[in-house]
């Protein structure tokens, strides 16, 4: 039986999968952002006296790393740079300062690593593309698992309940899933539609149909997070759309949509969120302080603007009181249907409207809170999610709606800002982060209705007007993603 990937282990698989960029797991490159592993049991059981977090944590994941099936351990050690082997390996780039050659030097010399740990070599060596795009997920999925467990306890079963650990590698080499080709069909069709400025790749724009001018932060930000998603990390290629993404910032720090006319924290986070993900140890304090300053009363009214805004502070500063304040302020925007609290679009003074309960507001809200129970769990959170994705899973309506974000300006205007939303995704990533499975009905439905609106001709998802946004190919590859990691992947889409 499919068992599923818990919010706490994807947030330091996902974590792992930044740091192993450039010259891997490093001391100096965890600088703030590392908040996540220095709360691990694992992490505190080993630190030494005198230790700094940084060296807690190194020492930590390399000691889990030692603790893997053989390969995994080389696998992992490797694509860390965690230099497990020191200099047994007369090949340098084992432990070279590029990602790239490191996993050149680990296909290079497979057996003979192997043969170093005393341990039985996988029969057909990985290709540098399967390597990339499923060994390596593999493994520091396996690697977050330990670390998340603590010592002395075994982890939850991996991927799925009856395939040994040592034969998941052999899968993963075997083929390429129809889902993994399809992504690639994705990621290819997205470097395609990059805008460049003065010769170098700088962005996208929002509709990728449209032809290409000038990209904006909100869609460049979608652009990247779907990169590093389906690729598995940021590639060298992209580096200029990172920079080109952080010169847009305000000199506040914030950022806008073309359409708004001061910096919003929703589209802020979904900037601050792309930039972690590219770059785990990157600095966002300028970030976190625009978001601090822009939310106001009105976006504390939507719970649109709370999930977005909290699932990116969560992930940044996870322990911060802002974290605390939005979790408390998306708690309080519920309102009571029968025997459920939900979420609204919007959160309207009772005594004159009463909003229905919203299935992807409510959605959004669930995905955000399971990030937040990963790293600081309440019974309040919990209970949140407890009936929100009770009502989720009982609940059929998957279409997808949009919402016009109305902020005031002043007594007479207001700032118009129209958003669509997904539904169907926004489902999928709501239960299967709960735990449900990908064969629940209403999440294979969500699934199903996902997959309808994906286009093998462009390789895209298209909104049913035939637009071609960015954020909606965002949204349905991390659905897929999770999604895959309750089930076998290749058995996700209907009629493969």
């Amino acid at each position: 039986m499919p068992v599923s990937f818990d919010p706490a282990t994807a947030g330091v698989a996902s974590l792992l999968k930044s740091l192993r960029t450039r010259a891997g797991l490093r001391e100096e490159r965890l600088t703030g952002s590392e908040s996540a592993l220095r709360e691990l049991p694992l992490v505190r059981d080993l630190r030494e006296p005198g230790d700094s977090d940084q060296q807690a944590i190194v020492r930590a994941v390399s000691a889990a790393a030692a603790t893997l099936d053989p390969t995994y351990a080389i696998v992992a050690d490797a694509v860390l740079g965690l230099r497990a082997l020191g200099d047994a390996v007369p090949d340098h780039d084992l432990y070279a300062d590029k990602l790239e050659d490191r996993r050149k030097a680990l296909i290079s010399n497979w057996n003979a690593l192997h043969e170093l740990r005393s341990a039985p070599s996988v029969p057909q060596i990985p290709t540098l593309r399967v390597l990339r795009l499923e060994v390596e997920t593999t493994v520091l999925n396996a690697l977050a698992q330990v670390l998340v467990a603590g010592p002395g306890q075994a982890p939850p079963p991996l991927i799925s309940v009856g395939v040994p650990q040592s034969s998941l590698i052999e899968l993963a080499t075997s083929n390429l899933s129809t889902v993994q080709r399809i992504f690639e069909g994705v990621a290819s069709a997205l470097r395609e539609r990059l805008i460049s400025v003065e010769g170098e790749p700088s962005g996208w724009r929002h509709n990728l149909r449209q032809p290409p001018r000038h990209p904006t932060p909100l869609a460049t930000a979608f652009g990247l997070k779907s990169m590093i998603l389906l690729e598995g990390h940021l590639a060298e290629d992209l580096i200029p759309v990172v920079r080109h993404l952080r010169s847009g910032a305000s000199p506040g720090g914030g950022f806008l949509t073309t359409a708004q006319r001061a910096t919003r924290p929703e589209v802020t986070a979904i900037v601050m969120n792309a930039l972690h993900s590219a770059d785990g140890t990157a600095s966002l304090d300028a970030e976190l302080s625009a978001i601090g300053r822009d939310l106001g009363d009105f976006e504390l009214s939507r719970p649109y603007v709370l999930a977005t805004v909290l699932e990116a502070v969560i992930r940044v500063r996870p322990h911060s009181t802002l974290a605390a304040d939005l979790v408390r302020q998306l708690l309080a925007s519920r309102s009571a249907y029968g025997p459920y609290q939900l979420w609204p679009e919007k959160v309207l003074d009772q005594a004159f409207a009463s909003p229905e309960a919203s299935v992807v507001h409510t959605a959004r809200a669930v995905r955000a809170l399971t990030q937040v129970q990963a790293v600081r769990a309440t019974d309040e959170v919990r209970d949140a999610i407890s009936q929100a994705a009770a009502w989720l899973a009982g609940n059929p309506d998957l279409a997808n709606v949009s919402e016009l974000i109305d902020r005031p300006l002043d007594q007479d205007r207001v700032e118009p800002q129209y958003i669509r939303h997904f539904t169907a995704a926004w489902v999928v990533k709501a239960l299967v982060s709960v735990g449900f499975p990908a064969s629940h009905p209403v999440v294979s439905a969500a699934l199903s209705l996902l997959w309808q609106s994906y286009s093998d001709q462009v390789h895209l998802w298209v909104w049913q007007n035939g637009d071609l946004p960015i954020w909606m190919t965002y949204d349905a590859i991390e659905a897929i993603g999770l999604s895959s990691l309750a089930i076998p992947i290749r058995s996700v889409r209907p009629n493969q």
